[in-house]
């Protein structure tokens, strides 16, 4: 069991730091969300639900102290660690008081950090307290844009799929647009902090389901967007929409290195004359249709389905000249089963009709393509 790990502090390096020497992989912990401030942090913590909390004690608008105080007269009951300053030991019995687990002395130390969060895990090994679960979408949808919501996540469901960023870029500026028009250019934290977490939570679901390990896609530190006061709308919806296209491009990338353009044309070579199509042919190479024809079309220098056409034009073309065979069953004999729709394509490849091909022989037997 993976625990969250929500880290509070208005120093960008510190937070880094933790994130840094943390061994999270070892601890089975992941950290879910940053606040830059204590106020902020407060609406992070109600909406994700972390398991632990670090936060730092000196912070604008709430302090470590204030926060403390404020979630354990909400009942929140998780381990908290308290990031200090030598000079703020008073602060630190303050705290110790109000049951945190314990303090951090800065500069930060590894041995000290790991130490402490394994405390934190052991004490919640211990307790396993019924924590409610977060219900990131809960009350995103008061002024009634619940249907656009589930509609712009269906769609970069699908555009993750298919492997189409304009698609995730379209949707996020319609959502952009959307939250803009409720809710103005700085929403409230919760609800910065709700759109986030639903569109990493799609996100997430799919990179699982793709067989890619998360920090493959993001990098160890993760995908995490500090939330503060000072957020805008557009830097969130930009840092999603970003995360997308990374996850898009990794998984273009795990495709491309795992898909050799040279079988999938030997497999064409032999099953061009049984009515190949681009989807029979993906399905068979464990792609998608719209990987497989991009990556195709990037290796050859030409589309599928003219890679197909050239070679049923080619074989029609030795049938009718070398072989004689008869021209009512040239086409079913290299994959078309539509004898008009032959007739078209052929006279588009070469200049003439299969028929008109077979009476110039008449004339020239060395006729040639």
């Amino acid at each position: 069991m993976v625990r969250k790990v929500v880290i509070i502090d208005d120093e960008p390096w510190t937070r880094g730091v933790v994130m840094k020497l943390a061994q999270w992989n070892r601890l089975g912990l992941e950290v879910v969300g940053e606040a830059a401030d204590g106020e902020t942090g407060l609406e992070l913590i109600r909406k994700v639900l972390p398991d632990i909390v670090i936060t730092d004690v000196r912070m604008p608008r709430i302090s470590g102290i204030e926060l403390v105080q404020a979630l354990r007269a909400e009942g929140f009951q998780m381990p908290i660690l308290i990031i200090s300053g030598y000079d703020d030991f008073a602060y630190v019995r303050s705290a110790l008081k109000l049951g945190v687990t314990d303090y951090l002395l800065k500069p930060i130390k590894a041995l000290e950090l790991n130490q402490q969060l394994q405390r934190c895990a052991d004490i919640l090994n211990r307790e396993e307290t019924a924590r409610p679960r977060a219900v990131i979408e809960a009350g995103l949808f008061a002024d009634g844009w619940e249907k656009d919501y589930y509609d712009i996540r269906n769609k970069l469901e699908t555009a993750l799929k298919v492997g189409n960023g304009g698609i995730i870029r379209r949707q996020m500026a319609r959502l952009y647009e959307i939250v803009r028009e409720q809710e103005g250019e700085q929403p409230p934290t919760a609800v910065m902090v709700g759109i986030y977490y639903a569109m990493l939570f799609t996100l997430q679901k799919y990179i699982d389901s793709a067989g890619l390990r998360r920090e493959d896609v993001f990098g160890v530190k993760g995908p995490t967007f500090v939330f503060s006061r000072d957020n805008t709308l557009k830097q969130l919806i930009d840092f999603i929409q970003e995360r997308y296209c990374d996850t898009m491009r990794c998984i273009e990338k795990q495709q491309r290195n795992r898909l050799d353009i040279e079988a999938v044309c030997r497999y064409i070579r032999t099953q061009y004359d049984q009515g190949i199509t681009l989807e029979q042919t993906a399905d068979e190479f464990h792609v998608t249709k719209e990987y497989l024809s991009k990556a195709f079309k990037a290796d050859r220098n030409e589309g599928f389905t003219e890679y197909v056409t050239s070679l049923r034009m080619k074989r029609a073309y030795e049938l009718i000249v070398e072989f004689d065979a008869p021209l009512k069953d040239v086409g079913a004999m290299v994959g078309y089963f539509d004898l008009a729709h032959f007739y078209k394509t052929f006279k588009k490849h070469f200049g003439k009709t299969p028929g008109e091909v077979r009476e110039s022989l008449k004339k020239d037997n060395t006729t040639t393509p």
